[in-house]
């Protein structure tokens, strides 16, 4: 198959036109359910066949004995019966003329040899029929862009540029409903489950060609074509980064593996180490996975190791600077002429060098200043600034409890108080973003309470997006992993 014969085959997946989804149920809380109802709320723009034998309607849409009863053609098939009616099924698909098909049910390779036996017959009739087949044994697929959320997880992040393929289902939705909450925009989700008949060697070639995307994460526990995988990674991700985290890494996440989705488990050490001669970066938790995708799908790339600090109290940035020291980043002496300028702003007390401790300032210019006279020097390659957003979580603290405490303070004053702290941090987010476009260096955020406003902080119509993340150490070995990224491809280059 030619690589436009097989990106478009998955189009047709990812892309797809039309639906049915075999096992359609009004059941709350089954497979059929969870996944109909999920893509009708996601508002798919394409139709939508539900396929029932026992069913006339579900949801208001007719429901149809087999899929060679709808009357329309049909490019992708949702099939979520048991494992012994599958290969009748994908039969059926096959003379349909579907495509692609997502096999959500389990009871193949990862039950033992009956069920390896049943996933090989399936496989050669997905080939015999032209069918591309996801799965077996997966949690589904979203496709943001083509607005077609297929999962049983009603999660719905917002678009972006980071795909997601995971190996485990339940992680990998884990994953985007955690990117949902963070403001992580995704392009795709697809859970490789058996692999059957696609490989995540096949959804990263994929990926390469995939304008929407521009990062990518992995979770992998076990890797059968081992050489071909290294090269299809090492490649893309020269082009996007590819974020890597394997599971079955000790005896115990093995045995696990085995029976999770019928995998066995490489030499983890060799398999990190492949990774690493690849230029790919690994990552030992799933948190991990969502804090590099923040970064690189939302900030340019640093283009070098030294950083300067901008801090509003000086213990953070004493912590800072020390972690920027232990993964490899300089924090270099602030030029005389950045010290006149921030001498104009701050006490004469303020510390006089990098990191720049704002010793608390309310003043809503000097952090801007301090920043952009960073971004504009050309010692340095980006900024960590900590502490200027968060702020308003405790100002809605003080105006509540002034307000329970003081029956004289006004309502007024008081609400004014908190929405000038509401949008001094809007306003700082979208200066640091225009900031960024105009020196193309990272500024990274730390911010100084933990809130519900995300990890990334978009704004309409800019390249890139406000990140903030929990802590100094989050933050600086995500600007540390881009340092190695961006490093490693320049040599190549």
């Amino acid at each position: 198959m030619g690589d436009n014969e097989f990106i478009s085959s998955l189009d047709s997946i990812f892309y797809p036109k039309s639906l049915a989804i075999i096992g359609a149920s009004s059941s709350l809380g089954k497979w059929g359910q969870m996944i109909l109802s999920n893509i009708m709320v996601g508002e798919f723009r394409g139709k939508i066949f539900p396929v029932n034998p026992k069913k006339k309607e579900l949801y208001g849409l007719p429901v149809y004995g087999r899929i060679g009863d709808i009357p329309l053609p049909v490019d992708l098939a949702f099939i979520m019966t048991p494992a012994k009616t599958v290969p009748e099924i994908l039969s059926e698909c096959g003379k349909k003329g579907v495509r692609g098909v997502v096999l959500i049910t389990s009871g193949f390779s990862e039950t033992g040899e009956t069920g390896k036996n049943l996933e090989k017959e399936i496989v050669g009739i997905a080939r015999e029929n032209g069918l591309m087949l996801v799965g077996p044994n997966t949690m589904g697929i979203i496709s943001t862009y083509a607005d077609l959320f297929a999962i049983a997880s009603h999660t719905m992040p917002r678009k972006g540029s980071v795909a997601v393929v995971s190996q485990s289902g339940n992680l990998g939705v884990q994953l985007i409903h955690w990117s949902e909450q963070q403001g992580i925009g995704i392009s795709f989700f697809v859970g490789s489950g058996n692999e059957a008949m696609l490989t995540c060697s096949d959804y990263l070639e994929y990926l390469e060609h995939n304008p929407r995307t521009h990062s990518i994460i992995l979770y992998v526990e076990s890797v059968g074509e081992g050489r071909r995988f290294l090269d299809v990674a090492r490649r893309v991700n020269q082009k996007k980064p590819v974020i890597v985290l394997k599971g079955g890494r000790t005896s115990a996440g093995q045995t696990a593996a085995a029976s999770h989705t019928g995998s066995m488990s490489g030499e983890d050490s060799i398999f990190r180490a492949s990774c690493r001669q690849a230029g790919l970066l690994n990552v030992s938790v799933p948190s991990e996975l969502l804090d590099l995708s923040a970064g690189f799908s939302s900030l340019p790339l640093p283009r070098g190791n030294r950083v300067g600090i901008v801090t509003l109290g000086g213990g953070w940035g004493v912590v800072t600077a020390d972690a920027c020291n232990e993964n490899g980043l300089e924090v270099p002496k602030l030029p005389d002429r950045i010290v006149e300028t921030i001498d104009k702003y701050l006490p004469e007390f303020w510390s006089k060098g990098n990191p720049i401790d704002l010793v608390g300032t309310r003043d809503r210019e000097v952090p801007i200043v301090a920043v952009e006279e960073l971004l504009k020097w050309d010692g340095i390659d980006a900024v960590i600034s900590l502490g200027i957003v968060g702020r308003l979580e405790l100002a809605r603290r003080l105006v509540d409890a002034t307000r329970k405490v003081d029956a004289s303070a006004s309502p007024e004053f008081l609400d004014r108080v908190e929405n000038w702290s509401q949008k001094y941090e809007d306003d700082y987010i979208s200066k640091i973003v225009e900031l960024m476009e105009t020196y193309h260096k990272p500024v990274i955020g730390v911010s100084l309470t933990q809130t519900n406003e995300g990890t990334v902080r978009p704004r309409d119509g800019r390249q890139y997006s406000g990140v903030f993340y929990q802590t100094p150490e989050d933050a600086v070995n995500v600007l540390s992993r881009m340092v190695t990224y961006y490093r490693y491809n320049n040599r190549r280059h």
